[in-house]
């Protein structure tokens, strides 16, 4: 039996707290807000006792024990300074925070000299999540996990009879899956949103018609949890009958791991287009609305095709097929570090419950990897030719948008993902020529292993 300490009581941390006690795990807890104590002590959460100190959190949790850390990324070096001081040789540390996995490979290496195990765990399903299942993506020392896998496994979210829950190795290999996630999630959200625009100012649908007809699409295998929650938050309207996405303010927020995975991707040298749309878009928001002659209003943008003719559920699930496989072709092009060691089905199984990925999109391509065990550029082409049969349908679409101003960067980065790969075209060729004219790089020929020497490579 290993005791439970955990350090921070935010709407994450305390709702993973609920979730522990309920499984019948007790937890010595502690949180420097007043106001979040006041609430908890009005709570009165069964199996959860409040400590005033980290040193009196260390003494209440004897050992063998593990103390989890549920705070902001910039806050973990912090708390690990002041808590090292009490901790034992044989304890357990684990981060279920948003880390960068960098950091944890830094923790994990600092606190190996101590005789402290780490972890760093990815969580995702947000406080919801955190407190009726969470998906749980783990990595650090072994025999920590060994020791503490049956608590994360407890509070993990079910697929069925198996858990949303996976230990992928070494130090920051949790996390580093975490952030694919996350930076696949941007994706996605950006292009529900971009989808409802063009609903709303393309075909002139209103957000209470959209809801009806995303939940049409909530009955088929391009259903999701992000659909489903787009589709409530649309039409949802405050106590005066106005619409909150009249109200809302239009600046998007972002934690920075969307950043982290496009820096991962650039390292790896993975194309992840529609994922840098979307955090491209979401660093562009505070100019949203920019005020120019320019811009049209909405009888300008209304359109007078049928909506009926538009196939949405192909729409949303070429989009999620492209996004996703860009984050997972960083997560297989990562094993090229000799610290990683991903097995994508581990991956899918992670994100099967729990997480803001998870839906019936992902049910189906999880379903065709593991008939495949193949990840590359063929899966992903059968893939949507099995689901999008006409491929049309999604180019129209965006036309649309593109003919009346409407923003697609997500929808528009997956159709040209799609097409520079699954087209006949000249353009690396064209570029290949232009390098070499002026930086006479080396031209080889396709078919041979001949070089290529135009008459400007003669100096």
């Amino acid at each position: 039996m290993i005791n439970i300490g955990l350090i921070g009581l935010g709407s994450m941390g305390y709702n993973l707290a609920k979730n522990i006690t309920s499984k019948g795990f007790k937890i010595y807890a502690y949180e420097k807000n007043l106001n979040i104590i006041e609430k908890i002590k009005h709570d009165r959460i069964q199996n959860l006792s409040l400590v005033k100190s980290l040193k009196q959190l260390t003494y209440e949790v004897p050992s063998p024990r593990i103390i989890m850390l549920s705070l902001p990324a910039d806050k973990i070096d912090e708390c690990i300074d002041q808590i090292i001081e009490f901790m034992k040789p044989e304890d357990i540390l684990a981060d279920l925070g948003n880390s960068l996995y960098l950091k944890s490979i830094e923790r994990h290496n600092r606190l190996l000299d101590k005789n402290i195990s780490f972890l760093g765990i990815g969580v995702s399903g947000g406080p919801r999540g955190a407190r009726n299942g969470p998906a749980i993506m783990a990595g650090g020392t072994e025999n920590a996990w060994i020791k503490t896998s049956h608590i994360f496994n407890a509070i993990s979210a079910k697929n069925g009879e198996e858990n949303a829950c996976c230990y992928f190795g070494s130090a920051g290999s949790g996390h580093f899956v975490k952030l694919i996630h996350n930076g696949i999630e941007y994706a996605l959200m950006e292009a529900l949103s971009e989808i409802s625009f063009i609903l709303n100012k393309g075909f002139n649908i209103s957000y209470d018609e959209q809801t009806k007809k995303l939940n049409e699409v909530l009955k088929t295998s391009s259903s999701s949890f992000l659909l489903e929650i787009t589709s409530k938050v649309l039409n949802a309207k405050n106590e005066d009958n106005k619409y909150f996405i009249d109200d809302v303010d239009n600046h998007i927020g972002q934690n920075g791991t969307g950043v982290w995975t496009i820096n991962a991707a650039l390292e790896l040298g993975v194309s992840v287009p529609s994922i840098y749309a979307a955090l491209s878009a979401r660093s562009s928001s505070q100019f949203f609305n920019y005020a120019t002659e320019n811009n049209l209003s909405d009888e300008d943008l209304k359109h007078s095709s049928k909506v009926n003719d538009v196939k949405l559920d192909e729409i949303i699930f070429f989009n999620f097929a492209c996004s996703l496989f860009q984050g997972l072709e960083i997560i297989k092009a990562s094993n090229k570090f000799d610290f990683f060691n991903f097995d994508l089905q581990d991956v899918f199984k992670a994100w099967s419950a729990g997480c803001i990925l998870q839906g019936e999109y992902l049910k189906l391509i999880s379903h065709q990897f593991n008939i495949n065990k193949n990840l590359d550029y063929k899966f992903l082409y059968k893939l949507i030719n099995q689901k999008c049969p006409n491929i049309d349908h999604i180019r129209d679409f965006c036309s649309l948008a593109i003919k009346k101003g409407i923003p697609s960067p997500v929808l528009s980065s997956n159709l040209a993902y799609y097409d520079l790969v699954f087209s006949n075209h000249k353009i690396g060729e064209t570029i290949q020529l232009q390098r070499s004219y002026f930086g006479l790089h080396p031209l080889k020929h396709k078919n041979s292993s001949e070089i290529v020497k135009p008459y400007w490579t003669e100096l």
